[in-house]
């Protein structure tokens, strides 16, 4: 599926860095702001051990691993919700992605220019989400001035509508973001519907030195990056962008020595992507057919026949069954024929949840 997660940040804190890091892609660097003009979107496969035990066991002729898509916007600056550097089109591209990584400075390097000789990541952060906030609250505005002559008019749907967006207009207004709105489930598809950039989950990351990173000693700057963080309650991680840019570019061998050397257990991209689907409610299930090994990213609650849907969209309408191996299963027996043997090949029907780690054939009408 194509979720996207877009990186955002002010200007020179490192975020095509990173890009470049997650998707090999090649984005310009220099170090001017707005060196990023246009989104770049990577798309990045998806590192997966299971995917690896499912290849050894089934042996199939090709293995495809799930991916998630990166979207690289150029950096937002104070202002940008009036149309200050580029604001306007930066603020559109985001409205695309179903999740924001903020990329918060933490480095110093006097040869990098950035908004102010002084790092604050506090001040950092509460700019860029003060932008977008204000960009929400125009948007919601505007609907409003579309809403409230109908509701006048007598439109009781549209007097519902009014009441949502004044509640999200004040909440707006005081800071808050709209994912702070706690909307009735029968609101959720209306405000969906709005765009709203402050209603996307937020993974903040706070990009740190190489030393830093290879030392494992947070700095002052970086303690302010993660004691906001946990306050707040985000969903945060730090991470040297010019460390995962330069691992990025060797063998996987020499990369796993390094790693062991400066005992990093995973890569920059392997947490952020696991952070991505935490944050996004995601989870992989895995096909066996036509001797293709292939995992797929899906939305936690799933049933069968929506899974089945997005692999194509005629497989839901011809859904009969799904043979499903629970994750567990093969993981202890490694073998389809020992799975038979142990009645452990469920036979489920459309409305089956699927789960994590999921093996399953779709058995469709002709």
């Amino acid at each position: 599926m194509g979720f996207k997660c877009g990186i955002i940040g002010l200007p020179n804190v490192g975020k095509s860095t990173l890009f470049n890091a997650l998707t090999h892609a090649g984005v310009p660097m220099e170090n001017y702001p707005f060196c990023t003009i246009d989104p770049q979107i990577g798309v990045v496969p998806v590192p997966d051990e299971r995917l690896e035990l499912l290849a050894k066991i089934y042996q199939p002729e090709k293995v495809l691993p799930t991916t998630l898509q990166f979207v690289d916007i150029a950096g937002l600056v104070k202002g940008a919700s009036q149309g200050e550097g580029l604001g306007n089109q930066f603020l559109s591209h985001i409205q695309a992605v179903d999740a924001l990584i903020h990329i918060v400075r933490c480095f110093s390097n006097p040869d990098v220019a950035h908004i102010s000789a002084e790092l604050d990541p506090v001040r950092d952060i509460e700019i860029v989400h003060t932008e977008l906030i204000l960009r929400d609250l125009q948007v919601v505005n505007n609907r409003l001035a579309k809403f409230e002559s109908r509701a006048k008019a007598g439109d009781e749907t549209a007097r519902k509508q009014v009441l949502i967006l004044t509640e999200l207009y004040n909440l707006l207004n005081r800071g808050e973001p709209a994912s702070h709105y706690h909307a009735h489930p029968e609101a959720t598809d209306f405000i969906r519907e709005l765009g709203l950039i402050s209603n996307k989950p937020i993974i903040l990351v706070g990009n740190i030195s190489e030393d830093e990173a290879t030392r494992h000693q947070e700095s002052p700057i970086t303690q302010q990056f993660t004691n906001y963080a946990q306050k707040s309650g985000y969903l945060y991680l730090t991470l040297s962008a010019n460390l995962e840019l330069e691992m990025s570019e060797l063998n996987e061998n020499d990369r796993r020595v390094l790693m062991r050397e400066w005992q990093i257990r995973q890569t920059g991209l392997e947490r952020l992507i696991r952070a991505g689907y935490d944050i996004l409610r995601l989870i992989t299930f895995y096909t066996m057919e036509s001797k293709i090994c292939q995992a797929w990213t899906i939305p936690s609650g799933t049933t069968a026949v929506q899974a089945a849907g997005i692999i194509h969209s005629s497989f839901s309408e011809r859904f009969i069954k799904a043979e499903v191996r629970h994750w567990q299963d093969v993981e202890k027996y490694r073998s389809e024929s020992l799975l038979h043997q142990h009645g452990l090949v469920h036979i489920e029907g459309k409305q089956y949840v699927v789960h994590n780690g999921d093996v399953i054939t779709f058995k469709l009408a002709p």
